[in-house]
């Protein structure tokens, strides 16, 4: 990828983060945005927009973290196979303490039923979108893609889901979640530029 290409990348992830940002900030607060003056409607907007940009920031970093570790990884192992292994095992791994560790820490003594909702769906979310991954490139997009948008995401995610309320884990995972698959969908077509 040459600089250019970053550059691209870098600054529509900033716009699709900030852009999910305001969306986000609509979807968790319609009431407290509108519901004041004009004043206030901006200012919220603002705050989400920036709230939003500072997501996309932490995305990039991670998207460009996993591809470090791809990429030492690989070197290291020189088997692909055993890797995607790996990857796999490791999705299993995140799936279950995002439901373990929560239902512990927050659980007090209730169902579970309501821990494995945020885990489902985020997989059900990397699953789509790696499907369409593999349809845009070649089915060995798959487990990493998964991956990726599963594993990387949630550790993205912690503080969202850390303060154990449905808005703030909301609010944090659309921006997140938007600007992880953009990533994603675009690093084939920036990879395989010549210019």
């Amino acid at each position: 990828m040459n600089l250019r290409n970053y550059g691209w990348l870098l600054g529509t992830t900033l716009l699709v983060g900030g852009v999910s940002g305001i969306l986000a900030g609509f979807l968790v607060a319609w009431d407290e945005l509108v519901g004041g003056s004009w004043g206030n409607l901006f200012v919220g907007t603002l705050v989400n927009l920036l709230v939003g940009l500072t997501i996309a920031v932490l995305a990039e970093m991670g998207f460009f973290a996993y591809m470090t570790l791809n990429y030492l990884v690989l070197s290291f192992l020189k088997n692909p196979g055993l890797w995607k292994s790996i990857q796999v095992l490791l999705i299993l791994f995140t799936a279950f303490d995002m439901v373990y560790l929560r239902y512990t820490v927050f659980g007090e003594g209730g169902p579970l039923w309501p821990f494995l909702l945020e885990p489902a769906a985020l997989l059900l979310i990397a699953l789509v979108a790696a499907y369409g991954k593999v349809k845009l490139t070649n089915p060995s997009a798959w487990v990493p893609t998964v991956f990726f948008l599963f594993v990387v995401t949630v550790l993205e995610w912690v503080p969202g889901l850390r303060q154990n309320n449905m808005s703030s884990a909301l609010f944090m995972i659309v921006p997140l979640i938007s600007c992880n698959i953009w990533q994603v969908m675009h690093l084939h077509r920036l990879t395989n530029k010549t210019s």
